[in-house]
């Protein structure tokens, strides 16, 4: 069993993980399996319009003949979803290494935990920094969990996280950055929000980042280069938390009905970025809950911990009990327990926010909140970010169903408080 290595050199081991039955690689040769596993990879668990004409479609192009769809109908699947929890493991694939085939001797670039509350309830998202230190499945010393997949392709990397994590991996859905590219390109671009400038050449790794702040529609390289960057004061964790800011844009995009009509360009591009164990009729399923998903009820959280150099190498040093917390809260929906004090909860704001700011300092009191205010610079995106691990879990869905201006903001789960104005919840109020 793996253990999580942390900052006094000593290791703990994890809660005992539950095994998963071996199930061979199979890259998505279907364009069915292609489009919904992009969707589902690049969104994690964003707003799919699942509709008929593009079942009739995919029929007529021969990728679904077991199934003949009546034009005049909604094809709609069948919930609820299994009894029991669903986890999936979302990678980004970093190509560089070897383009040929992305899946072979490369390193992930990014990893996600997808987990799926029985019966499809709800979804939360855990990002695991690529840095993260950890011993890898069946190897003796430490290293990055981002070199299990350059190592051992998907099954090895599957093996380290359950055994590091104590968690069940139930599926897996890897795209390359090659596939990521061709897909925002495919659409059209992406619009997003870039907070800071961003700069950065690599000519060896082929990476030229040149962003400067503001509105955008990005290009597929563009894109790829928003995901990558990490040159500044917060590293890999900035860039995990630009990730999450990625897959919201890439949700609000994809509710365009503009885009729809490219559905038959990105059935074509597909297939061969994308690796999954996922049958079509399981990915069927997935769309059909991401349709009825909520984005604001999504809940997201970086593994919690600390930049370490050694040498030329830098890791991050996971926090064994804060990672224990945030897996028992997010994956096995622990419920803590009731706090002793009053509830602390913080507005921070950019100067051009601070109106609305105001306004919901007043509907916060009004709710019998004691609210601290602090004005900011450097703040991203909205969002809420929850730095009391022990808030209970109702705290933040009630105030979303009483004060409209949090309804459509993000949960963050922030312990390290990157965006702290108080003891137990932040609300961030940037403007974007």
């Amino acid at each position: 069993m793996n253990q999580l290595y942390d900052s006094k050199n000593a290791y703990r081991t994890p809660i005992r993980p539950v095994r998963r039955k071996t199930s061979n690689q199979n890259i998505a040769g279907s364009f069915f399996k292609s489009f919904f596993g992009s969707l589902l990879i690049l969104m994690v668990v964003a707003i799919v319009l699942y509709r008929s004409e593009f079942a009739v479609f995919m029929g007529d192009m021969g990728t679904l003949a077991e199934r003949v769809v009546d034009p005049e109908k909604r094809v709609e699947f069948s919930l609820p979803f299994s009894p029991r929890r669903q986890n999936i493991l979302v990678m980004g694939v970093d190509a560089a290494e070897n383009e040929g085939d992305p899946f072979k001797g490369n390193r992930s670039d990014a990893m996600l935990l997808v987990s799926i509350a029985p019966h499809g309830r709800n979804v939360n998202v855990i990002s695991i920094p690529r840095d993260s230190k950890v011993y890898i499945a069946d190897r003796t010393k430490p290293d990055k969990i981002n070199h299990a997949f350059a190592y051992g392709g998907i099954n090895l990397t599957v093996k380290t996280v359950e055994e590091t994590f104590g968690v069940r991996v139930d599926h897996y859905l890897v795209l390359s950055n090659q596939g990521l590219v061709k897909f925002i390109d495919t659409i059209g671009g992406l619009p997003i929000y870039i907070e800071k400038d961003m700069y950065y050449n690599d000519t060896a790794g082929g990476l030229h980042i040149n962003l400067p702040k503001g509105d955008r529609v990005l290009t597929g390289k563009e894109a790829e280069g928003y995901m990558r960057f990490r040159k500044d004061a917060l590293g890999d964790i900035g860039r995990i938390r630009r990730q999450q800011w990625f897959f919201n844009a890439l949700g609000a995009r994809l509710k365009d009905p503009q885009v729809l009509v490219k559905i038959p360009e990105v059935l074509k591009v597909m297939p061969k970025y994308i690796l999954t164990d996922l049958s079509v009729y399981e990915l069927s399923q997935y769309a059909a809950l991401a349709k009825s998903v909520d984005m604001s009820t999504v809940q997201v959280a970086t593994l919690p911990g600390s930049p370490s150099q050694r040498g030329s190498i830098s890791y991050w040093i996971l926090d064994p009990v804060k990672t224990q917390d945030i897996i028992n809260k997010l994956v096995y929906r622990d419920r803590p327990k009731a706090l002793s004090g009053p509830i602390s909860v913080g507005i921070l704001y950019t100067s051009n926010m601070e109106a609305k700011a105001m306004d919901l300092k007043t509907a916060l009191e009004n709710s019998g909140f004691n609210v601290n205010m602090r004005l900011g610079s450097k703040l991203g995106h909205d969002h809420i970010a929850i730095h009391n691990l022990d808030l209970p879990n109702d705290t933040i869905s009630s105030l979303k169903k009483t004060i409209p201006d949090m309804k459509e903001k993000q949960t963050v789960y922030d312990p390290i408080g990157l965006n702290k104005a108080a003891r137990d919840f932040t609300i961030v109020l940037a403007g974007s």
